[in-house]
């Protein structure tokens, strides 16, 4: 793609949900989400926000996955990172011969057909790349889900870069990503919600 076609959408929602279980266990628990809007915007390069919830084992994944759809704006482009089905999970669908049950992306996107969903296949070494380079604090692979839970925030910003720094040119990436540290660092000096 050619430099000066490559351009970031008005609205981008970068969205982390976190689990404690695989998506597709049976008892999987959807305990945090985190929203990371970026809008474009000619005064201020863009506007960016956070919106973090956390959920104990009794909502539901539909109770939670309806909040989620209500608070992404209209028309945005909403990226996440795609599922990732175990082989064991694939099996086991096929020996009892139905379909796997549908993923998060996919009830999205049956609830809001306005958004654009782009699903992101995005290794943990790479993310942990981008991570390092913006100096984002990610969980590590063994961490606690109440420590994951309150890196949500930091792991949707990280989808972001990543999305940043394949589907922007290198002009407007650098001027996004300047406004973006200097939010972060407004934001670095609030205290957790949680």
């Amino acid at each position: 793609m050619a430099e000066t076609s490559r351009r970031h959408p008005q609205t981008v929602c970068s969205l982390a949900i976190i689990r404690d279980r695989n998506e597709f266990a049976t008892r999987s628990a959807i305990r945090s989400t985190a929203i990371f809007t970026v809008t474009r915007c000619p005064e201020t390069v863009a506007r960016f926000s956070i919106d973090h919830r956390a959920f104990d084992r009794t909502a539901t994944r539909a109770e939670i996955l309806a909040g989620v759809a209500e608070r992404i704006p209209a028309g945005a482009t909403l990226i996440a990172r795609a599922s990732r089905t175990p082989q064991h999970y694939l099996r086991q669908a096929f020996a009892n011969g139905g379909p796997l049950p549908p993923a998060d992306l996919h009830l999205l996107q049956r609830e809001r057909p306005d958004l654009v969903i782009l699903p992101l296949q995005c290794a943990n070494s790479v993310l942990d790349k981008i991570a390092a380079a913006y100096r984002i604090e990610r969980a590590g692979p063994g961490s606690k889900i109440l420590s994951r839970s309150r890196g949500a925030p930091d792991e949707a910003q990280c989808l972001w870069a990543a999305f940043l720094c394949s589907q922007s040119s290198r002009h407007e990436g650098a001027s996004l990503s300047a406004a973006w540290q200097a939010w972060k660092a407004i934001e670095r000096a609030r205290p957790v919600g949680f």
